[in-house]
């Protein structure tokens, strides 16, 4: 096990091309992170720095004590596994595990010991003597993770390893990996597209676009406390509404209004947003904070909406409610099941805690966080 420091990389790609551009990242010792965004964020790219697979352009990769920017990758004291899981076709997965192990120059009982070890800790011992043909995606896929933790390394690289299942077995295969971490403690660096993935399976997940680290944090926060709209958008399902429109200051509170909708902030909104009112904002609201009827949440007749349905989803319990504000603009709420027609016209109750303002742009700040307006003030 060990720490893993990445510090100012840079991966420049011949013809200039930056992919990852100056990130700094301190993954603890025993963490399990995960780096998540869209493709050609430059999070496969990071991880493959760090396995030795791609040369870094700039800046240090550590593992433990040890910088390994010129280190080989079968020294880096690390495990990889892939989407592909690369088994070898001909062999058992006794010998697909234990191969690893005999190039290191390991015994014979020795190598035993750790494919019976993991073997058993994966569920594979009745599996050991087949031919990776002869497996159902989940089982090869466990079968490359055997391969992984026999070696017993200071750290696990992931490479969106579930993306070749479907969708049952990416949950089953999810909570296994969990389960493992638990038990074995080792540094795990996981590369997924997948938000669900990345919101269940981390410590801290690192939010990456564009070559950059937009937010690093734990999955909850990083979803109740995105830093700029790029990160609030890309965390939800369904995602983010974003509203554009402007601060106003009436009634001795502060306002957003644009598109059809006046909403007012809680006091500590207000007071974050102070420096803005009158200024161009984007409004940013869960779906999940926006109700039908007045609860606990939401009762404040300042902070509600008459909006017409447009598209109703029923999932269960709860129902996705497609709304048209009065301007045409669409908003997303999901709400409990109920009887609802289209195109009745109905007053939603919002949440000021699931209300978010953002400066303009893509990448605009959340202006009604307090730690991004100390940081911007400081």
């Amino acid at each position: 096990m060990a720490e893993v420091i990445i510090k100012d990389v840079e991966k420049v790609y011949p013809g200039g091309f930056k992919a990852v551009k100056g990130i700094n990242l301190d993954i603890h010792d025993s963490e399990f992170i995960v780096l998540v965004g869209p493709s050609g964020c430059g999070k496969s790219t990071t991880l493959r720095m760090v396995a030795g697979l791609e040369e870094i352009s700039g800046g240090t990769v550590s593992i433990g004590d040890r910088v390994v920017n010129d280190v080989p990758p079968k020294d880096r004291d690390i495990a990889m596994v892939f989407q592909n899981y690369a088994l070898y076709p001909h062999m058992s997965v006794y010998k697909n595990m234990a191969f690893g192990l005999k190039l290191r120059g390991m015994k014979k009982p020795d190598i035993d010991e750790r494919v019976r070890w993991a073997s058993s800790i994966l569920g594979l011992d009745t599996l050991l003597e087949r031919k990776p043909k002869a497996l159902s995606g989940g089982q090869r896929q466990r079968v490359a993770v055997g391969r992984a933790i026999v070696r017993q390394p200071a750290a696990f690289l992931f490479d969106e390893p579930l993306s070749n299942l479907d969708a049952k077995l990416r949950v089953e295969t999810r909570a296994e990996l969990k389960r493992l971490h638990h038990k074995l403690q080792t540094t795990t660096i996981y590369v997924t597209h997948d938000q669900e993935e990345a919101m269940t399976l981390g410590d801290r997940v690192v939010v990456m676009s564009e070559g950059l680290i937009q937010q690093v944090d734990a999955p909850l926060t990083v979803y109740e406390r995105p830093v700029n709209r790029f990160v609030a958008g890309f965390l939800g399902t369904p995602p983010m509404n974003f509203l554009s429109g402007a601060l106003t200051s009436k009634n001795g509170g502060v306002f957003f209004e644009g598109e059809g909708v006046s909403l007012k902030l809680n006091e500590e909104q207000a007071d974050n947003v102070a420096s803005h009112i009158g200024q161009d904002v984007t409004l940013g609201l869960r779906p999940e904070g926006v109700y039908m009827h007045a609860n606990e949440h939401a009762n404040d007749e300042d902070r509600t909406a008459e909006l017409e349905v447009n598209v109703i989803e029923p999932l269960g319990d709860t129902m996705d409610l497609f709304l048209d504000t009065s301007t045409g603009a669409r908003l997303v709420a999901r709400v409990k099941a109920e009887h609802l027609d289209l195109g009745t016209k109905v007053k939603m109750y919002v949440d000021p805690t699931k209300i978010h303002i953002f400066e303009p742009g893509e990448y605009g700040n959340n202006i009604s966080l307090t730690e991004v307006k100390e940081a911007v003030t400081a």
